[in-house]
């Protein structure tokens, strides 16, 4: 009788701080990096747990999109934050497996991630010698681009399929049969 293994990537919860932290070697980087030298400004304790969450999320979200079940699992319990979310990223990884997220969606999902992302470790690195705080944001950019990249690849490419039935990506403008044959305006306003 041979043994096999289940393939399982393991908990989501309960393994270590942020969540899913294992399965992206950029955010458990930065994660140590971080709390290897605690904030020492005012709002340093409020940033690193907005930034060990945004971390846990990002590493969730990679996680999920890697998984070949196609199962919104890692992301599917973690928490919306306004500050760093604009839909709750467990709905943002629902849309790439339908492939119903536009992709202008995706790009303003990501570049609200990378922005606060980058706005907490700048501010979290503000005791950090040049080549500390330097591999930091190395750590964080690293992350971002992988990220974005694993989402360009898995959301925007294949076809869209609603309810098991061929769809549309982005849904057509309307236009009346009226004004179809009216030429553009060339005139002053």
């Amino acid at each position: 009788m041979s043994r096999s293994t289940e393939g399982f990537g393991g908990p989501v919860k309960g393994s270590g701080s942020p969540d899913c932290l294992r399965s992206s070697s950029d955010a458990s980087q930065l994660a140590a990096l971080l709390k290897s030298n605690p904030p020492t400004t005012e709002t340093g304790p409020d940033d690193l747990r907005e930034l060990e969450m945004l971390l846990g999320k990002l590493a969730c979200f990679k996680r999920d999109l890697m998984s070949s079940s196609g199962i919104v699992e890692a992301t599917r319990k973690q928490p919306f934050s306004t500050s760093h979310d604009m839909e709750a990223v467990a709905e943002t990884t629902a849309r790439c497996f339908a492939k119903t997220i536009p992709s202008r969606d995706l790009t303003l999902i990501l570049e609200k991630w990378k922005t606060r992302g980058n706005l907490l470790v700048k501010r979290l690195c503000v005791d950090f010698d040049k080549t500390k705080y330097g591999e930091a944001i190395s750590l964080f950019k690293g992350l971002m681009l992988d990220i974005t990249n694993l989402a360009t690849n898995v959301c925007l490419n294949g076809d869209v399929s609603i309810a098991g039935k061929p769809g549309p990506r982005m849904v057509d403008g309307y236009e009346p049969a009226s004004l179809s044959m009216l030429s553009d305006y060339k005139g002053y306003y």
